[in-house]
């Protein structure tokens, strides 16, 4: 095995570290978000890897980096609605359709924005500040120093 496939080995075990991690400080709403971060090793030949979401979890982007306070406005509706199951403790206006009864926002709301959640952030820094990525290290130098002495065997008896 060669100096680089230790180090591919290396930095998908981090990536996966790095993953379950993620996984465990991503909020859960439907489980979405968590079940869509992935290790992207298709740049592994270059010695590079990134853990993050798909465009499964389109919202990611809103959740790790937070948004804005900001106003929603319907795109086809003449108002905003929502299953009542879903709102909890709803007292305005409330509409039924299909059977199906509906909390009744208005033409627009103003929504105050959502703190930012850098689930991936915390992650990379508790799997770098505990012992397994030291583990991982470990390993690597372990797997490399067995390369380099193989390497140098190998040039000794070609001396000879």
């Amino acid at each position: 095995m060669n100096f680089n496939t230790h180090l591919q080995r290396f930095l998908f075990r981090v990536g996966s570290g790095v993953r379950a991690r993620a996984k465990r400080h991503a909020p859960l709403k439907t489980g979405n978000l968590k079940k869509d971060i992935q290790v992207f090793d298709d740049k592994i030949q270059r010695l590079q890897i990134s853990v993050g979401n798909t465009k499964l979890a389109s919202y990611a982007k809103f959740v790790y980096f937070g948004t804005k306070p900001h106003i929603i406005k319907p795109k086809k509706a003449k108002a905003l609605a929502a299953p009542l199951k879903k709102v909890k403790g709803w007292s305005g206006k409330v509409s039924t359709h299909d059977g199906t009864q509906y909390a009744i926002f208005g033409k627009a709301v103003n929504h105050p924005g959502t703190k930012a959640n850098p689930y991936l952030q915390k992650a990379f820094r508790e799997y770098v500040g505990g012992g397994e990525f030291e583990k991982a290290k470990e390993g690597l130098a372990k797997n490399v120093g067995s390369v380099v002495a193989s390497e140098i065997k190998m040039i000794f008896k070609e001396l000879k």
